[in-house]
């Protein structure tokens, strides 16, 4: 579980994130929903331990963030900004072990998961491969296998699908939901309509750093009088901009 409590994280004069607390719980999918700026990313940084916030505290299975952050990074996985840098000389697979070596991953059961995970998102044709040139999917498909290689608890995912293809969009999604099957805690940020739809059981709106509404999706829909996921974006960042 996510448990975040009075988040901030200020720029300069500039405060990105303004004071935000949310939960995100094991075997759901919550959604961090926001337009560009909005402090998404922001907030998805300090909760990877890759910000250091300026107040609040953050909660990855009750290990406090900045007091133990090393031991709270071993249960996180992370995929941000739908970041695919990877070692373009090694081979899919080589690039994926040298992350198990990383995260002291016994050898064994690192090409044991990685044989499971080539299934689950279909990369037998170009695992052995050297991933110079990959396509954009691809390369994602191998991002998110190493970042869940490690068998984590908790998966932050930070706009996933961008860029992809259709086809690619709809195995990364399938790997999300099977990851959900697994009990894993997931965090998605996305501006997606489809995405929210179809992954999002929660969603948290943040504008302008401050959460506007969060709740169950169909509670927040049934509230709203919103017809869709699509609408119910709109609606909150509009209201947010009349408060």
């Amino acid at each position: 579980m996510i448990k975040v409590d009075s988040l901030t994280k200020q720029f300069g004069k500039k405060i990105a994130v303004n004071n935000i607390s949310f939960c995100a719980e094991s075997g759901i999918i919550t959604g961090l929903i926001g337009s560009n700026g909005s402090g998404k990313s922001t907030t998805m940084r300090m909760i990877a331990t890759l910000l250091k916030q300026n107040k609040g505290t953050i909660l990855i299975d009750n290990i406090d963030t900045v007091k133990q952050p090393h031991k709270a990074r071993e249960k996180i996985g992370i995929l941000l900004g739908g970041d695919v840098s990877l070692y373009e000389r090694l081979t899919a697979r080589e690039n994926i072990l040298y992350f198990a070596d990383l995260q002291s991953v016994e050898r064994k059961i690192a090409e044991q998961r990685l044989n499971e995970l080539v299934e689950l998102l279909d990369m037998n044709a170009y695992i052995d491969r050297r991933v110079g040139g990959f396509s954009r999917g691809m390369r994602q498909k191998v991002a998110f296998a190493r970042s869940i290689i490690h068998s984590p608890d908790v998966l932050l995912l930070d706009e996933p699908s961008t860029g992809l293809d259709i086809n690619s969009i709809k195995d990364v999604q399938n790997f999300i939901l099977y990851c959900k099957s697994q009990g894993k805690t997931i965090l998605l940020s996305t501006h997606n309509a489809h995405e929210m739809e179809r992954l999002c059981d929660n969603l948290v709106f943040i504008e302008e750093g401050k959460i506007v509404a969060q709740g169950e999706k169909n509670f927040l829909l049934q509230e709203s009088g919103c017809s869709d996921t699509a609408d119910l974006f709109f609606y909150y960042r509009e209201r947010s901009k009349q408060q």
